[in-house]
């Protein structure tokens, strides 16, 4: 998929957008345009990705705002504690999936699969 991305008109009510600027717009930068272009990707082969990068330098906002834009009824957002542990994403996730049945007691090892 290629292309600009729509510019959300929601963009002041967005909970990315933390600084609440009126009549603020997403700016299509190279580095929003290669996120969602890799989110495209990941999310047509349903498989995972990892954003990375220094503080402030707009990883969430260019997520979220892919996201928004691609499938927003696919997106669970989830906000876990500080320095979550493997047994908090566990629960979180399952509590937010909705899972049927409780979360493993421990992580599922590769071993013997």
């Amino acid at each position: 998929m290629t292309g600009t991305p729509a510019t959300p008109a929601d963009v002041d009510q967005s909970p990315e957008h933390f600084l609440g600027l009126s009549g603020a717009h997403i700016v299509a930068t190279d580095t929003l345009l290669a996120t969602r272009d890799n989110l495209v990707d990941v999310i047509d082969t349903k498989a995972m990705m990892c954003v990375h990068g220094d503080a402030g330098l707009g990883k969430t906002l260019s997520v979220n705002a892919s996201l928004r834009d691609l499938v927003p009824e696919a997106v669970c957002r989830v906000q876990f504690r500080a320095r979550p542990t493997p047994r908090d994403i566990r629960h979180t996730l399952f509590d937010a999936l909705a899972v049927s049945g409780p979360p493993p007691a421990r992580e599922i090892s590769g071993a013997g699969l």
